[in-house]
Formats: C-alpha cells, structure tokens, sequence
C-alpha cells in the first residue's frame, strides 16, 4: 500500500497545534479500515437492497481513497526524481490489481456457461470482454441509451465499471502528472533557473487537479440531470471523486487533525457516507451534487480522526478485524457480485437471509485464501519486476479471459442447438395452434426450439430492418420504406405507432409485398401511437406523432394506416381538439382520446384504418425479472412452466383493444385481434411449434411473427380492399 510523506507544519511552515506527526513511509491502518467499511456497505447493499437502498456509495468511497494514496505516491516520485515513471507505475498497478480480477473473469466466464441460462451467455461473454479490457463502463453506459436494452438484467461481471473506472484514472492521473512537470521543466530551462522545488511542484499539481475537478463536477452536475442513465457509469463524472482525494493529499499529505474538534469532524465523516447509504435510493439523482456527502465524508476520515480507545474514529478503523477486511476488500467486491448472481440459479433458498449469510462468510474465506496465496504471491514474484514482463504477462492473461469465454460459450451453443423443425414447417410457430388436427398435442412441439433462446434473445439488439423505428427523442419524422418496389407498387400502407407497431414489420413487409403495395413504417421507440395538443415545450414523440398525423390525413396514397402499440404507456394528456366521442358511453379518460385522436383524423380523412389489439404481457404477475426466453432456457424439459393465464397478460387498460367496441359503427374502422395467436382456452403459450413466442416479455419473436404472416394478411384484407 502506498504511504504518504508527513508533516507537522502548515504550508506556511508554522506548526498547527493538534496536528498529528506521521513518518514518512508509516502504514496509515485506518485507510483499510476505511476501505472495509467501503466493501461492506456495498455488499450489504447488494444482497439486501431493500434495506440499504444507498450502499452504491461504497463505489465513492474507494475512488476519494484511490485519488488520495496514488496522487501521494505520485507527488512524492515527482519531488524525489523530478519525474513520474509511466512504465515503472503502471507494472505496479498491473501488479497489484490485474492477477486477481482476471482470475474473478475466467471463473466467472466458465461458471457462467454452467449454471446461466443460455439466454445470459452473450451478453456475459460481451461484458467480461469489456471487463478485461477495462471499458466495462462505457458499454454499460452504451447500454443504457439503448431503448432495446432497457430490460436486460445485470450480468456477473456488472460490478467491474467501477474498476473500469478506476484504470481508466490510473492510465490518465500520471500522464497529467508527467506533463504537469514536462511543462514546469521546460519553463525553467527557459528562464535559466533552478529545477521546481517541492512547494513549486505540490503549487503546479494542486492548480491542475483543482481545475479538472471543478470541470468534472460541473459536468457532472449537469450530465446527472441530463442523462442520469449514463452518467452513473462514464468517467468524467466521476474523476472529481478522485481529485477530491488527491487534493486533501497534495495539501496536508498525511498530517491528519487529531484534537478533539478534528475527531468530531472525523464521526461526522463516518456519519455522512453512513448516512448517503441509508437515505439514498436508486432514485436519487447520482453522481451530481449528490455524491458530494459520501465523498466529503471519506475526505474528513482521512484528514480527521483520533486514535483514543473507544472514542477515536480512527481507533475503531485500526482495529484488526477492520484491517483484515480492508486487506481483502478488493478480492471481496471482485467475487461477492458473481455470488449475488449465481446463486439464485443455484437454488431457490438464496433468497432467504441466513442463505445469504452464508455466502458473504463463504465470500470473505474465498477472499482472504484469494489474496494470501495468488495475488500476493504474484504481485511480490521476483519474475515479474521487469517491466515488458509485467506488461507481456498483463496482455496473455487477457488473451487467455477472452478466448476461453468465447470458447466456452460457443462450444456450449453448438451442443444445445439440436433443432429439427424449420419456419417452412406447416406446424411451426402459430400454424401449430391454428391447425391442432394437423399438427397434433403438444402444441410446443416435440422437434426442439428453433431459433434457440439465445439467438431469440439476441432478436432484441438485431432489429430486422434496421433504421426503420425512431429513437424516443430523434427529431422529426423518420420514414422507413418497405414492400413492394415503388415503381411496381399501387397505394401505400402506413404503420403508426411504438416498439409493438415495428414489432409487425416482418409480416406486413411481406403481406405488403405480396398485395403489391408499398409499406411507409412511421415507428418510434416508446412513444405511444397518440395524438394531443402540442406546444415547444412538447416532447419529440408528441411532435412527431402530430405530424405523422397530419402528413397520413393529406396524402393520398397511403390508403390503410396500421395502428398498433404497447400496453405499457405514461397516461397523456388529452386530445388537440374534441373528437366527437361518448365519453361516459365507454368510459374513456383523457388517456384514451389521445390514443384515439390518430384513428378519428384518419377516419375523416377517409383513410382504411387498421388498429392491432395489444399483445399480451407475459409474465407480468409471476415472473417479471425474468424474461420469457430466459424461462424457456431454464425448463426445456417442462415448457408449460413458461406458460401464462390469460387474465394475468391483460395489465393495463389496452385501450386500442377496446376501440373495437368504440368505432364498431364506422365502415372505415377495422380491428386485428392478437391475442388469440399466442393464447386458446385460458392459456397464453411461451413456446409454439418449436418458436419461442416472445424475445423478451412483451415483444412477439420475429420468426414467430413470420409464422402469422398468413393470418395477419387474411386480417387486413378488409383493410386492404
């Protein structure tokens, strides 16, 4: 562990009373101890969320911790040889923090194929990749501006942003460093004076750290309101965090205040990132101002505290058993995430409590056995003290992580595609249910699962026709052209509406094809298919929906419009105008005139206008954190354990389900029932002639959508007529 020079004089050089002396290169215990109170309260925060609903700040915690200690070391290289040794530093970094994560990586990956289902294999696969090359955050952060990805659970390997993170500051911190005292050098030659001394170099250091910490935190501030999703994972608003540290080293160095007001400061530290872990929640804006309590509150442990018995903060974090744990706490937050995951898959008791007690004790053997006997014996090998050996070793591990999880999740892949059936089948996917005479019990089928749950899975990042939905804020009007050939086609069909209208493409694309019509796909990620009174201050989907409304309504070659959309949705706001309907007739909220205002315009605009019912909701009541082809995975040999009941896929309202009975008196008007193509009698199917019916909860599987192409044709004929 890095030490810190110490001192008992201000800046000035006058001695501060109640300042307590350190030697230069003298363990500071309390720093583990510090860092075991990180790990716990992160651990603690991730098998009972519920209860310690702001233990994230562990994370915060570590980097002030990082920033203070690397910063020191730092700045003590640079006063001593005039330099900051990249290479030197680095292998020391490698050293340290590479041999154990990798290990973490490779059993993880292997485990993963073991005990995850196989729906989980990719996305691990991607994010141990990530993790080994330590940009985990960013693709997190990639992840989370993804509409597709929204719902994907967390893989093993999630918990390595926050080492991502820290890399990243330790690739960054020396070179500004080493710039830092290029330039000073430089400047010196030139005006002939003597080399910076020390108070030249802490000056130089302090102004360029205060300046990037001020920028990150701005930033910071303003990403979290802006796009909170994303900055919780990216760097820049995250590298004040660790200026904060190495501005309380570069100014005091290890002099710690230790009177009776600098240990109150120190209880008030522990209060506050006690404090941050119990009243925050996930909902707390974060990093932003918020981070500031937990991370003001390690900055006051690590400059205020005193030692006496009982009383002294830093009394309590010197103890041994708090050391011991600080000693562990990287090994500890590397397996206990990969427990928390695994686990459940394991057996159904995990989540009970004395399960998970049980684990955290099995986390901290394997931690303590982890660190005494590979990392330690790594980081002190003789072999590895050259630098190009160190680096040589860090690459091949690497090497070594990435080709055995993508092996391992490849080999596994093969083994469990054992398909026989095909789309062509007269009993694949819907032609099962709609034909039973034909195709025989069981309705899933006996010929395997095709496309696997992992390629279904993957349907949710590889869009069958790609750029043909808006993103929820893109500007203005995307139009996305299908179909027949504009030069063979006669008239247009227009689909309107979410992520449930595109969900359609694969078989209206070809029903429009086949009719000899073009397809103008008007789709926007969660953005409901409604209308409303729009102003400036109105959201991009209510604009866009306004002017796909009127641009439908004025042009003459679009004869049928497809209306289709989620059951999922925020309630609106009312319509632009009065639509003329009965209100207390059908019950209908302001919500409900929104979703209706499209299918009025049209229907005065003499349009053929064709609404979808919404699809069901699967596993809405019993197992919403798990998707459907995850269940699929799970119980291959029991596929009607994935099934549902019908009353418990109907969640919401399904206003435009109900819109039959409101437009039923109009010739215009047309509804295309969905429901009855994944569920009979009572029961919604998970799996349908060996097609997985859905490729999460809510969306139905492209190929099993092709199955219905025939019925979906035969339902808009009217439409289309």
């Amino acid at each position: 562990m890095t030490s810190m020079d110490s001192a008992s004089a201000t800046p000035s050089g006058r001695p501060v009373p109640g300042v307590k002396n350190h030697v230069a290169a003298r363990f500071q215990p309390e720093i583990q101890g510090l860092r075991a109170l990180a790990v716990l309260v992160v651990v603690a925060y991730h098998f009972w969320p519920e209860h310690l609903s702001g233990g994230y700040v562990g994370v915060d915690v570590f980097f002030v911790i990082s920033g203070y200690l690397i910063t020191a070391h730092l700045f003590k290289e640079a006063v001593k040889t005039g330099s900051v040794r990249l290479g030197q530093f680095w292998a020391r970094r490698i050293r340290r923090l590479l041999p154990l994560s990798l290990l973490v990586l490779l059993m993880t990956a292997i485990a993963a194929v073991l005990i995850l289902p196989s729906t989980a294999w990719q996305g691990t696969l991607r994010q141990i990749i990530a993790s080994t090359l330590y940009v985990q955050n960013w693709i997190l952060a990639a992840d989370a501006v993804e509409y597709s990805k929204a719902d994907e659970r967390a893989t093993a390997v999630q918990h390595f942003w926050s080492l991502s993170v820290e890399e990243q500051f330790y690739v960054l911190w020396p070179v500004l460093l080493a710039v830092t005292l290029a330039v000073m050098a430089l400047r010196h030659r030139r005006n002939s004076s003597v080399a910076p001394g020390p108070g030249q170099i802490r000056r130089a250091f302090l102004g360029v750290v205060g300046l990037l910490g001020v920028l990150s935190l701005a930033f910071s501030i303003y990403y979290t309101s802006a796009a909170p999703a994303q900055a919780y994972f990216v760097t820049p608003t995250r590298m004040w965090e660790f200026t904060l540290g190495a501005i309380a080293a570069l100014a005091l160095g290890s002099r710690q205040f230790s009177q009776a007001w600098g240990n109150l400061l120190g209880w008030l530290g522990l209060a506050l990132i006690l404090g941050s872990a119990y009243f925050y929640t996930d909902l707390t804006p974060f990093p932003g101002w918020a981070a500031l309590v937990p991370t003001v509150g390690t900055v006051l442990i690590l400059v205020c505290g005193g030692k006496g018995a009982v009383t002294g903060v830093h009394w309590w974090l010197s103890l041994r058993p708090a050391t011991a744990i600080g000693d562990w706490s990287y090994a500890i937050y590397l397996w206990h995430w990969p427990v928390v995951i695994f686990s459940p898959y394991v057996s159904e008791q995990a989540q009970n409590w004395y399960i998970k007690v049980l684990l955290i004790i099995g986390v901290f053997m394997l931690s303590a056995l982890s660190t005494r006997f590979f990392e330690t014996p790594i980081r002190r090998a003789k072999i590895l003290l050259p630098t190009w050996r160190t680096m040589a070793a860090a690459a091949s591990g690497m090497v070594i992580v990435i080709v055995t999880g993508t092996v391992a999740v490849s080999s596994m892949e093969t083994s469990t595609n054992d398909a026989t059936l095909s789309e062509d089948s007269a009993c694949y996917g819907y032609r099962a249910l709609e034909n039973p005479s034909e195709c025989g019990a069981p309705l899933e089928g006996e010929g395997g699962l095709s496309p696997s749950p992992a390629e279904v899975t993957e349907q949710n990042q590889q869009e069958e026709f790609p750029g043909c939905q808006a993103d929820t804020d893109e500007e203005g009007v995307q139009e996305c052209w299908l179909g027949a050939e504009e030069s063979q086609a006669e008239g247009t069909i227009a689909v309107f509406g979410d992520s449930h209208a595109t969900m359609w493409l694969p078989a209206l694309d070809k029903v429009a094809e086949e009719e000899g019509k073009r397809l103008l796909a008007l789709t926007r990620s969660a953005c409901s298919p409604r209308g409303g009174d729009v102003t400036e201050d109105s959201s991009e989907c209510l604009q866009a929906n306004d002017a796909i409304i009127e641009q439908v309504a004025a042009d003459p070659s679009i004869e049928t419009v497809v209306i289709a959309g989620s059951q999922i949705h925020a309630d609106f706001g009312g319509p632009g105008r009065d639509l003329g309907l009965d209100s207390g007739e059908f019950d209908l909220d302001q919500t409900a005139l929104a979703m209706y205002e499209p299918i009025v315009r049209w229907l005065e605009a003499d349009k053929e206008v064709a609404v979808f019912g919404e699809v069901p909701r699967m596993n809405y009541e019993t197992r919403e954190d798990e998707t459907l082809p995850e269940c699929v995975a799970l119980n291959e040999d029991e596929l009607s354990a994935c099934n549902d009941r019908v009353e418990d896929t109907r969640v919401r309202d399904r206003w435009l389900t109900r819109s039959e009975d409101v437009f039923e008196a109009e010739e215009n008007y047309h509804f295309v029932p969905t429901e009855d193509l994944v569920c009979r009698e009572g029961t919604c199917y998970a799996v349908l002639g060996g097609a997985i019916t859905y490729r999460d909860n809510s969306h139905l599987s492209q190929n099993f959508i092709r199955s219905t192409t025939e019925t979906v044709k035969e339902r808009l004929q009217p439409a289309m007529g």
